[in-house]
């Protein structure tokens, strides 16, 4: 997921920081593609989301541009678009799910009827997987990073054991523990 030369993109983010224009312009001609991979590979684990990875990559590099982060280097810049690729699709699903609970009432064909009803249901399993993943943050931070990295960002356990200055035995062991721990919490 991280093959850009990690000092190329690190350079290119301070410069950015430091206020060159064209570092901003270079940062996103590099990562571009990156991004729109982590933005498909985030939509395999939320079935029934109606946004495409281009979508969701214009987006999330949207919202870290206008955002005044102290970026650290590439393996932050990537986790930041990995959090935001998953805000990105809770916040859709949050608004079909309202929308299909009473926000708005629409005529439905009968044949369209069993693909909605299974929409607002994945809608409803990211809703409770995003709260879930909430709940253990405020527990523990690192296994809930690991899961995001995972399934919002495509990271090899390599990158993530990078990324968090662990071992990939450790990361191995948060991802079993962190999972066992959502899949309790969601079934609650």
């Amino acid at each position: 997921m991280l093959a850009s030369s990690p000092h190329q993109i690190t350079q290119l983010l301070r410069a950015w920081q430091s206020g060159d224009g064209g570092a901003r312009e270079s940062l996103l001609n590099l990562v571009y593609h990156q991004v729109r991979a982590i933005a498909a590979n985030s939509l395999r684990g939320a079935p029934g989301a109606t946004l495409t990875p281009t979508e969701i990559a214009h987006e999330a590099l949207l919202r870290i541009l206008g955002a005044d982060a102290d970026w650290q280097d590439r393996r932050h810049f990537f986790h930041v678009i990995a959090q935001a690729t998953r805000q990105i699709l809770v916040d859709a699903a949050r608004r079909r799910y309202t929308d299909k609970r009473g926000g708005g009432i629409e005529r439905v064909d009968i044949d369209d009827a069993a693909d909605q009803i299974a929409n607002t249901e994945a809608d409803a399993q990211l809703l409770r997987v995003d709260a879930a993943l909430a709940e253990l943050g405020r527990t523990d931070a690192r296994r809930a990073r690991t899961v995001e990295l995972v399934y919002f960002g495509g990271f090899s356990r390599a990158e993530i054991a990078a990324t968090l200055a662990v071992s990939e035995g450790t990361v191995d062991r948060d991802l079993r523990l962190a999972r066992a721990w959502l899949k309790l919490a969601i079934e609650a």
